[in-house]
């Protein structure tokens, strides 16, 4: 689907009337759910008193509280109490192989029947994971590794502006480059600004400068207005698809002007690929839109879900500023940690990305994803309903009440994107206790063993969501 289709579709959505699902019927869900899990009804609640918030990750739906699961092989799942489920998180989009894939797995046991994560010194599987992932980026001329692609971020930021002398970073809004101080500023929702900003002083932001969306000409203005001053811009960062993971997507062209851009005013170009690399492209986003940034950040799926999973990499110059010394007249960059770039990481990146590329992994699992949105569309229209899908490849988005649409600088818009946000974390529920996995509720990633009849599950489980909201 293009970008102006898109931008037509999400305006009725906006537009249109919020019918949700009613208290009575959600009541049934969770007990539908409560009466499926009993076992892992307990331990949540005893999770609840050891871990704030009672899960790891945020993604984890807890509504009416996590389940705990024992097993993954594939695309399913099964917890504690038996009961099977369909992923369509995939491990937040790290996973493309598919769960416990035996390939990878047994050659990264044979990695550790010899060399320990905690190993400190070099070993072969850095030169080879490095150079397989130039093979395919030729932007990557120096890379290393980082825990995560929060850390990732962080060390990007600080490479930008030892290199370049400057200190402003520009980002747009709703993106979502991780949770370190200077950029849990305007994520996930535009105009959010501090909104999930709470213990960060304000002064770790202040060099921080978020613009609307997709503004072209905001971004102009703004490395205009800085480059006549000290501070200076030192690095323009972008989620490659948009905010979100393409949530608000790109026009066409964007990337082509922000490089020209960035390139008129002397400042460097970050792609955030933790979402997007080795599962848009075997490139990356950078080779799908056919752009070359200056600094790449990678993330989950660089080791297929593996720790450590970040890095970063980029131009030999750049990167050089780790290093410090008398070619860039002492200036250094501090990054460091003791398990990057172990064995475990780096050939989990050789593997993962040997297998993808051997078996045609992308096309597969954006082949799975090409179906599931085709479903979705067909499902939404025989409703009646102004819903639809599109998809990246294998990164699928399905928008029903769409909260990302609301302009929250109208105040009256707030409680309107909390609303439309319940909603669709109710579709999440909903399609769990049919056996189905999500993102939140209107978002899904496809591996490379989804099948036809997965789908086909989906669909149904989001029948039964549809059936459950009034008709408009």
């Amino acid at each position: 689907m293009e970008f102006e289709e898109i931008q037509k579709r999400i305006a009725v959505i906006r537009d249109n009337p919020v019918k949700g699902f009613s208290d009575e019927d959600m009541a049934k869900i969770r007990k539908k759910i409560a009466d499926k899990s009993p076992k892992s009804k307990p331990l949540a609640d005893e999770l609840r008193s050891l871990i704030p918030g009672g899960t790891q990750h945020q993604m984890c739906l807890k509504d009416p509280y996590a389940v705990t699961m024992k097993r993954a092989l594939g695309t399913r799942m099964w917890d504690v109490d038996n009961n099977e489920y369909i992923d369509y998180l995939m491990s937040a989009g790290a996973c493309i192989l598919g769960h416990n894939y035996p390939l990878f797995r047994e050659e990264i046991i044979k990695v550790l029947n010899d060399l320990p994560p905690d190993l400190y010194w070099n070993c072969e599987w850095e030169n080879k994971a490095i150079k397989m992932v130039q093979k395919h980026v030729p932007s990557i001329e120096r890379m290393m590794y980082f825990q995560s692609g929060t850390e990732a971020d962080m060390a990007a930021l600080r490479i930008a502006r030892v290199f370049t002398g400057k200190d402003k970073i520009i980002k747009f809004g709703g993106s979502y480059h991780g949770w370190s101080d200077q950029l849990n500023y305007d994520i996930h929702i535009p105009f959010s600004g501090a909104m999930e900003s709470d213990g960060i002083p304000r002064g770790c932001y202040k060099d921080t400068v978020s613009l609307p969306p997709n503004d072209l000409e905001a971004l102009e203005e703004n490395l205009k207005k800085w480059s006549a001053k000290r501070s200076g811009v030192a690095a323009v960062i972008v989620e490659p698809l948009g905010a979100e993971s393409g949530a608000l997507p790109i026009p066409p062209g964007f990337h082509k002007t922000v490089r020209e851009l960035c390139d008129q005013y002397d400042v460097l170009y970050i792609f955030d690929e933790v979402v997007t690399g080795f599962r848009l492209d075997l490139g990356g986003a950078q080779n799908y839109y056919n752009v070359k940034p200056d600094l790449t950040i990678f993330g989950k799926i660089i080791t297929q879900g593996y720790p450590s999973a970040g890095a970063i990499g980029g131009r030999a110059d750049v990167m050089g500023v780790v290093e410090g010394g008398i070619d860039v007249s002492g200036k250094k960059a501090s990054v460091s940690g003791t398990i990057r770039g172990n064995p475990l990481s780096v050939a989990a990146t050789y593997w993962g990305i040997k297998i993808i590329e051997e078996q045609n992994v992308i096309e597969k699992a954006g082949k799975a994803g090409d179906d599931l949105v085709k479903k979705l569309n067909s499902l939404f229209e025989s409703h009646n309903r102004p819903y639809f899908a599109y998809n990246y490849k294998s990164i699928i988005h399905y928008e029903t009440f769409s909260p990302l649409c609301m302009d929250i600088r109208d105040m009256d818009n707030i409680p309107k994107a909390i609303k439309r946000k319940e909603l669709v974390d109710n579709i999440a529920t909903i399609m769990m206790s049919e056996g189905v996995i999500t993102k939140y509720g209107n978002r899904a990633f496809t591996c490379m063993q989804h099948t036809p009849e997965d789908n086909d599950k989906f669909i149904e489980a989001m029948d039964v969501a549809l059936k459950m909201i009034p008709k408009y």
